[in-house]
């Protein structure tokens, strides 16, 4: 039971640190000057607002993408974005990820 609490507060800390959600629609050629921002509150399943305000994930950062998707199952970064919205409209403290669930 202690490694579930611990493993929740992880999975908890990872996801309200940097944005990562599902998608609806897809991302465009680079990332918006306008912010996606997560549409559902805390607590539900986590959407982004616009998917074309994403632009392709960087080589660089695939693995660290596909990662943070993977949390809620097994899925993939399809788009990027330097500085996403949280719910209540305060900026992630890192990127945000437009995950594809395969």
């Amino acid at each position: 039971m202690n490694k579930s609490i611990t493993l929740a507060s992880l999975v908890f800390f990872i996801m309200f640190s940097s944005g990562c959600a599902y998608f609806s629609g897809s991302p465009g050629e680079k990332p918006s000057d306008t912010s996606p921002k997560i549409s559902t509150p805390p607590g539900q399943k986590q959407y982004w607002n616009n998917a074309s305000l994403f632009g392709p994930v960087p080589n660089n950062l695939k693995k660290e993408g596909d990662k943070k998707c993977a949390m809620d199952g097994n899925g993939e970064a399809i788009g990027y974005h330097p500085r996403p919205k949280k719910y209540d409209g305060s900026y992630f403290s890192g990127p945000g990820y437009l995950c594809l669930m395969i």
